[in-house]
């Protein structure tokens, strides 16, 4: 990682923190001495600053493989199933799956295209 990008994630990291700080606007300003701390240190001490950038890194990292998992859930019980059960309830073979009589779940179409096919393909 380049200078650069460890001074802007540095500089990421205090701006959240000061961000936190006038949203929350508690009486106790742990938030502005957190940025200030993080920022101080940053520049006095480049080996701190490093250390800092590398935790915020693998706190991003854990961060990310939790909420994936999270929301893939989130979206899979909440869309997706419900979904699947409404139309499990409504026991119509949408894909034509289930075989009747016959070996195959091959239909014929005899359909001859006219002009009226081709007007609204989509």
């Amino acid at each position: 990682m380049s200078e650069s990008e460890k001074a802007k994630a540095q500089l990421v990291i205090v701006t959240g923190l000061v961000v936190l700080y006038f949203i929350f606007k508690s009486r106790y300003p742990y938030f502005l001495v957190a940025a200030a701390a993080v920022g101080v240190l940053s520049i006095a001490i480049p080996v701190v600053g490093d250390l800092i950038v590398k935790g915020w890194y693998k706190i991003a990292e854990v961060l990310g493989a939790i909420n994936g998992k999270i929301l893939l859930s989130a979206v899979f019980f909440i869309v997706l199933f419900p979904v699947a059960a409404i139309a499990k309830l409504g026991k119509k073979d949408h894909l034509a799956l289930k075989r009747e009589s016959s070996g195959s779940v091959f239909t014929e179409r005899n359909h001859k295209y006219g002009p009226k096919d081709l007007e609204q393909v989509w």
